[in-house]
C-alpha cells in the first residue's frame, strides 16, 4: 500500500439533517435562502444561457467584470472560488504550514478548524462571552510571533459583529506580528458593513464572501476572495483551472444585473426577524440581536430542545440545535424567511412548544 502524507486528516462526511427531504420540508437549519426563486426569474435566468455554453469550458471574465465593478475593486484584486470553502482552503494552503498557529473564535464556521488541522496548523481559540461579545483584549493578547493567520467571521455564527474599529485593531496587531487576517463576510448583505475598502491599506487583509446567503444560490457554489494584488497573485497559484462553472457564473451575472432580487429578499428577512422576535417574546423566549439571516432562541430551563426540534420536523419544519457550546448552549437556531413563511413556522412552533412544556410539567409532578 502506498502511504499518504502523515499530516492529512480525514474530512468527515456530513449528511445534512433535512437534505433528503428537499421540497417536502421547510429547511430553516442551514442559513440558506428559505424560499425558491420565482418561476419568472428562474425562466429568465435559464433563457439567458446559450445551449453551447453547457458543452464549452467556462469564460468567467464577464462575471469577473461585473463583480469587480459592483465591489469597486480592480479585477486583479478578486478571485472567484467554488463557494467560500474553497477560498478559505486556498488561504490555508498558500499561507499556513505545519506548526503555524491559527487564531479563531468559536462558535464559528467549522471549516476554519478543519482546514487548520488538514494543513498542520495549531489551533488557538478565544471564546465568546456569555453575552455574545468577543473579549477584544484576550484576542489582541493571543496574537503573537507564532500566529500566522487570524480567522474572523463578521458577522459571526453568534449573529453578532465586531465593529470596524475593533477589526482594525486586530488587523494592525496581526500585521505587527507578520500574521494574515481573513474576514469572512458571508452575511455581509444583512449587515452592510465591510472592510473591503481597506484591502490596500493593510497588506495582511483578505475578505471572503459567498453567493450562498443573501443571493440565495448555495447549490451553485459561488464564493470570492478580495485582497490586494500581491495576495491574490499568491492565491492564484492554487486556484482551480476553472474557478466555478460557466452556468454558475451566468446565474451570478444575472443576479448582479438584477440586484433588486437580493435586496428584496434581505428586506423580507429583516421583516421576518422582527416578526419572529416578537412572537418568541410573547412566549417568554429570549432572542439575542442578530445581524444575519438567522435568529437564536433561548429555551426556558427544563424545556427539551431536542424534542422540539424533532416534533417540528414531524410538522415539516427543520431547525438547528439545541447547541452545546458556549455561549449558545441550550439555544435553538432558526433561519429566517419572509413574514408569511414565519407565520407558518410560529404556528407549528407554538403547538410543539406547548407539548414540550406539558411534558416538562408532567415530569416534575411525577
Amino acid at each position: 500500500m502506498i502511504e499518504p502524507k502523515k499530516n492529512i486528516k480525514p474530512l468527515e462526511r456530513v449528511v445534512p439533517n433535512c437534505m433528503d427531504r428537499i421540497g417536502q420540508i421547510v429547511r430553516l437549519e442551514r442559513n440558506e435562502r428559505t424560499i425558491p426563486f420565482s418561476a419568472s426569474h428562474l425562466k429568465k435566468i435559464l433563457s439567458s444561457i446559450n445551449p453551447e455554453e453547457i458543452v464549452a469550458y467556462p469564460n468567467l471574465e464577464p462575471f469577473y467584470e461585473k463583480l469587480s465593478k459592483w465591489l469597486k475593486v480592480d479585477r486583479e484584486e478578486l478571485l472567484l472560488t467554488s463557494g467560500s470553502d474553497t477560498g478559505i482552503r486556498a488561504v490555508y494552503e498558500v499561507y499556513v504550514k505545519e506548526g503555524d498557529e491559527v487564531l479563531m473564535f468559536p462558535p464559528t464556521y467549522g471549516m476554519y478548524s478543519v482546514y487548520c488541522d488538514m494543513f498542520g496548523g495549531v489551533r488557538r481559540e478565544v471564546f465568546y462571552n456569555e453575552d455574545f461579545s468577543l473579549p477584544l483584549d484576550k484576542v489582541l493578547n493571543a496574537i503573537n510571533s507564532k500566529t500566522k493567520l487570524v480567522a474572523i467571521a463578521n458577522p459571526n455564527h453568534t449573529a453578532t459583529v465586531l465593529k470596524e474599529p475593533e477589526l482594525i485593531r486586530i488587523i494592525k496587531k496581526a500585521r505587527d506580528s507578520q500574521a494574515l487576517v481573513f474576514v469572512d463576510e458571508a452575511y455581509f448583505n444583512f449587515y452592510e458593513k465591510t472592510v473591503v475598502p481597506r484591502i490596500n491599506e493593510f497588506d495582511n487583509l483578505i475578505v471572503i464572501r459567498t453567493f450562498s446567503k443573501a443571493f440565495g444560490i448555495a447549490s451553485l457554489r459561488i464564493g470570492y476572495l478580495v485582497a490586494n494584488k500581491n495576495i491574490i497573485k499568491q492565491l492564484y497559484k492554487v486556484k482551480l483551472t476553472h474557478e466555478i462553472t460557466g452556468i454558475s457564473a451566468r446565474f451570478g451575472e444575472y443576479l448582479l444585473d438584477h440586484l433588486d432580487i437580493m435586496e428584496s429578499y434581505v428586506q423580507d428577512v429583516r421583516a421576518g426577524i422582527k416578526y419572529l422576535s416578537k412572537e418568541f417574546e410573547k412566549l417568554g423566549i429570549a432572542t439575542p440581536k442578530t445581524h444575519t439571516n438567522f435568529l437564536f432562541a433561548k429555551l426556558p430551563l427544563g424545556v427539551d430542545g431536542k424534542q422540539i426540534v424533532s416534533l417540528l420536523k414531524e410538522r415539516r419544519f427543520c431547525i438547528a440545535g439545541p447547541f452545546s457550546i458556549t455561549p449558545i448552549e441550550g439555544f435553538i437556531r432558526v433561519t429566517v424567511g419572509p413574514v408569511k413563511q414565519m407565520r407558518g413556522f410560529i404556528s407549528a412552533f407554538k403547538l410543539v412548544y406547548e407539548q414540550a412544556r406539558k411534558g416538562r410539567l408532567n415530569g416534575e409532578h411525577a
